[in-house]
């Protein structure tokens, strides 16, 4: 039976199926990442298809480096699963083709993508989500202005530790401390609002006290994060409170004709930490941060990262050793069981992976916890490829 055509009929066969469920767990994973960013951006989008198309493109790499190594899985599972209980596999071994034979086309393909997906995670993927946030402040940036028009008012988050200047002397006039502000405006000209409302509110949504301002000037930082109101003709008074009334506070109503500090308010809910950072950094810059770093933390969390990219890269390869004389030998016709199977698969890997990395998190090479399901892969691969090889004699 020639030998050739058996390798190109498994090569086609799982290469197929894994690019039909790489895509549909890409475009799943895809869709969650598009989630996070909250209703400013979705708005956003609105406004730009285009924009919407590109920014969409800088997260595909992101999601195809965590849908391809387990796409591929599941392809072992659904391709081998319904080739063993057709009989297919039985009737090469019946004919004198080895498991050794009709395999190699299978490692060869988790070879190629642990080595696409090992770029994806390593460079590829974190280099367009760099790309992603630079575009999205562009975006967000751009469209605020109709943002106010079209929606009336923008909510944005006050972190009590990020940098909200000009926020704090409202929030000591009213003995409270401010979670979330509201903007709206009723007269826009460029780079100039007039008739500025601003609200101030605390955690469980009560108005802490509000803001009028006749003119507000408007600019945006050097990294696009902020937006920088410079007001002028502005008033404060209180907003409605529970808790001021029935301790009695003295209400207060002041009048400024310029706000001391220009007020700066984060444009983004949430704040981007280091690890954040990066993540979103190539090899060869997180190789460098490596090299010009001393601290223990850092150094501790940039090889975390690198180990996890590796580790996750790499595992196609670790996966098919163990999937596949599972597949070859216990394979069903249900493609629902099938599937079942290399879900159950992927979750335990990557919950392997976590609760091994969090057992090792305060030991020093804690970054190696992530290998331990692609080491428990090959392991148990090789003693389940010796007892398929001695039964085929």
């Amino acid at each position: 039976m020639n030998s050739s055509i058996i390798g190109k009929y498994f090569f086609k066969e799982l290469l197929l199926a894994t690019l039909g469920i790489t895509f549909v767990l890409t475009c799943i994973l895809l869709y969650g990442n598009l989630q996070k960013h909250g209703d400013l951006l979705i708005q956003s989008f609105t406004f730009s298809p285009t924009s919407f198309l590109e920014l969409t493109g800088y997260l595909i790499p992101y999601s195809l480096s965590m849908g391809l190594p387990f796409g591929f899985a599941l392809a072992i599972l659904f391709s081998l699963g319904r080739m063993a209980s057709q009989g297919e596999i039985l009737a090469l071994s019946s004919h004198g083709v080895g498991l050794l034979q009709w395999a190699f086309p299978v490692f060869f393909l988790a070879l190629c993508l642990s080595i696409i997906s090992t770029i994806a995670q390593v460079d590829w993927g974190p280099k367009n989500r760099t790309l992603f946030d630079a575009r999205q402040k562009e975006i967000v940036w751009s469209n605020l202005n109709l943002l106010l028009l079209q929606k009336g008012q923008v909510e944005f988050e006050v972190s009590s530790k990020g940098t909200n200047q000009g926020l704090e002397g409202i929030g000591e006039l009213a003995d409270e401390e401010i979670s979330k502000i509201s903007i709206s405006v009723g007269n826009i000209q460029n780079d100039v609002w007039k008739n500025v409302r601003i609200v101030m509110k605390q955690d469980d949504g009560s108005i802490s006290s509000v803001l009028h301002a006749g003119t507000a000037t408007t600019a945006r930082s050097d990294d696009k994060r902020n937006l920088i109101l410079n007001l002028t003709d502005v008033d404060v008074e209180p907003g409605f409170n529970e808790k001021r009334s029935s301790n009695n506070r003295s209400s207060f109503f002041v009048s400024f004709r310029k706000w001391k500090y220009p007020i700066v308010v984060n444009l983004f809910q949430s704040n981007q930490n280091l690890k954040n950072t990066w993540k979103r950094m190539g090899l060869l810059e997180l190789i460098s941060v490596l090299g010009e770093t001393k601290d223990t933390a850092t150094k501790k969390e940039v090889k975390a990262i690198i180990s996890k990219s590796f580790a996750l890269g790499l595992s196609p390869f670790c996966l098919c050793f163990f999937l596949l004389p599972i597949a070859s030998q216990k394979g069903r016709g249900e493609t629902m069981v099938n599937m079942t199977w290399g879900i159950l698969v992927c979750l335990g890997y990557f919950g392997l992976g976590q609760l091994s990395f969090n057992l090792l998190s305060n030991l020093s090479f804690a970054y190696f916890g992530w290998w331990v399901p692609n080491l428990v892969c090959l392991v148990l691969g090789f003693i389940l490829m010796r007892r398929l090889l001695k039964l085929n004699g």
